[in-house]
């Protein structure tokens, strides 16, 4: 039923568990990379899309940061002129808990805004947040949108593994998460940096790799856990989490409650956390696209 299913939600909300969990499915296939970014250039999709032409598959790409991407509705717009099916998906996690995993991320890696001082880290991530005018420019796209929460994603994957594959006219998933290759890790989990040092130049390094070209080479070493375990600590406790100012959490209070309106007012309920909102039908039931609600007749 779609040609092109693009995920899309800021980080730390869940991509790659979702990356991981679609890569073992065989009607999903993804680039050689996560983050491909093929809404940029219809050609590049097409060239994408010609090569699986006749065999029931899709392309994948999990693009975090296309949310906040001023591209973004022109390519869909293109791409559905151009008689390709797409399928939004966006993940949405509760604003306080993704911003303080983001603060966790950035500080792991060494990124600037992390270099800079507590106040500017905290800064950066709430100014990153997925505000309501953005969440609701997206809902204007041209496309079908399934919202997917960060606690049914990870709480109850076994309704998004019923929901996506009937969405796309795929088979079922043969196993859930957990009990296949790889997909038993830890979602999200809280690290640090090994040696502050070495995650600033690992961090550099796989910046320069993804735009220099070397995108297959980037995701192997982002797959390899020997690597993340030469980079990254666990933290040792609670007292490592970082805190939020009030001011921030206010902010960050109203952006979720914002964003909870949009979704609820023009979607349909398939499930606890997950919506699905028709191009151009807000209103149209979720049975239409072959999906019931869990537990319906």
């Amino acid at each position: 039923m779609y040609d092109y299913l693009l995920v899309v939600g800021p980080g730390r909300s869940g991509s790659e568990f979702l990356y991981r969990l679609l890569r073992g499915h065989p009607s999903f296939v993804f680039p050689e990379i996560k983050e491909r970014y093929y809404y940029r250039s219809p050609g590049a999709f097409r060239r994408a899309w010609k090569r699986l032409e006749g065999r029931g598959q899709l392309v994948c790409d999990v693009a975090n940061l296309a949310y906040a991407d001023a591209r973004l509705l022109g390519g869909v717009a293109a791409l559905r002129e151009a008689g390709f099916r797409v399928l939004l998906v966006v993940l949405l996690r509760e604003h306080r808990e993704r911003a303080i995993s983001m603060m966790q991320f950035r500080r792991s890696r060494a990124e600037l805004s992390a270099l800079l001082g507590g106040r500017r880290l905290e800064a950066a991530v709430v100014r990153d947040r997925l505000t309501a005018e953005r969440l609701a420019d997206i809902f204007r796209a041209d496309a079908d949108v399934l919202t997917l929460s960060f606690s049914a994603l990870i709480r109850d994957t076994g309704a998004v593994m019923d929901v996506l594959p009937a969405l796309c006219g795929a088979p079922e998933f043969e196993h859930i998460a957990g009990q296949g290759p790889g997909l038993g890790r830890a979602v999200n989990q809280a690290v640090g940096a090994r040696f502050m040092w070495l995650s600033a130049l690992g961090h550099w390094c796989g910046f320069m790799l993804r735009h220099l070209g070397f995108r297959r080479l980037l995701q192997r070493i982002k797959d390899n856990q020997a690597v993340n375990k030469a980079f990254f600590v666990p933290l040792r406790d609670d007292a490592e989490r970082p805190r939020l100012s009030e001011e921030s959490l206010r902010l960050l209070d109203a952006s979720a409650a914002e964003c909870s309106g949009i979704v609820e007012e023009s979607s349909r309920r398939v499930s606890e956390g997950i919506y699905l909102r028709k191009a151009g039908r807000a209103d149209d039931g979720v049975s239409d696209c072959g999906v019931a609600p869990r537990g319906a007749a």
